[in-house]
C-alpha cells in the first residue's frame, strides 16, 4: 500500500518534471483544491449523505464547497489558514482562471507577471519556502520555471502539512446542547 507522504512525493516529482508554466499552474491548483477538500472533509462534521454518495455539501456540482474559490474561502473562514496563504491561494485561483480559460497565456506578461509577483511577495519570506527550496532544489540559484515550480509546491507542502495536523470538530457544544432541547 502507497502511504500520503509516497503520493505527495510522486506529485512533488512530476510538478518538478513539469517545465511549462501553463500545466503547471493548472496541475498544481487541482492539487491545492484536493487538499482543501480533504482539510474540509477532515474538519467538518461527517456528511449527512449515505456512505457511497457524494458529499452534498464538499461534492456535486451544486455543493455550496464544491469549487476551489468557496473551499479557500471557508477555509479561511474556519481558521484553518492565515490570511497571507489565503491571499496567495486566490492569487493562484486567478492565475489558474487566466491559465485554463485564456487561448493564449504568457506568465512574463501583465496580467499574470502581477498576479505572480503578488504571490511570491506573499510566499517567498514564510520558512517552508525556504525549506522547499533546500529540499526540492538544493538552495541553488533558480531559473524562472524553478521559482514557479518552488513557490507552487510550497504552497502544496504548507496545505499538505495543515491536512495532516487538522483535527475533527466536534460541532458547539452551547449550539448542540439547546438543539437537544
Amino acid at each position: 500500500m502507497v502511504s500520503g507522504a509516497q503520493l505527495f512525493d510522486s506529485f512533488a516529482d512530476d510538478l518538478l518534471g513539469e517545465t511549462n508554466i501553463r500545466p503547471l499552474v493548472i496541475v498544481a491548483a487541482a492539487k491545492m483544491d484536493d487538499l482543501l477538500l480533504e482539510v474540509l472533509r477532515r474538519f467538518l462534521l461527517p456528511k449527512i449523505a449515505k456512505p457511497k454518495d457524494p458529499d452534498e455539501i464538499l461534492e456535486r456540482d451544486s455543493g455550496p464547497l464544491a469549487t476551489f474559490s468557496s473551499r479557500i474561502k471557508m477555509c479561511r473562514r474556519l481558521g484553518l489558514i492565515d490570511e497571507t496563504l489565503y491571499l496567495s491561494l486566490e492569487k493562484l485561483r486567478v492565475l489558474r482562471n487566466l491559465c485554463a480559460h485564456e487561448i493564449v497565456f504568457d506568465g512574463a506578461a501583465s496580467p499574470a507577471r502581477d498576479h505572480f509577483a503578488e504571490l511570491r511577495r506573499q510566499i517567498v519570506y514564510r520558512d517552508s519556502y525556504k525549506l522547499t527550496w533546500q529540499r526540492y532544489f538544493e538552495c541553488r540559484t533558480l531559473d524562472d520555471i524553478e521559482e514557479w515550480q518552488c513557490l507552487l509546491l510550497t504552497l502544496c507542502v504548507l496545505l499538505q502539512a495543515i491536512k495532516r495536523k487538522v483535527t475533527p470538530t466536534s460541532g458547539s457544544r452551547r449550539a448542540l446542547k439547546i438543539a437537544r432541547k
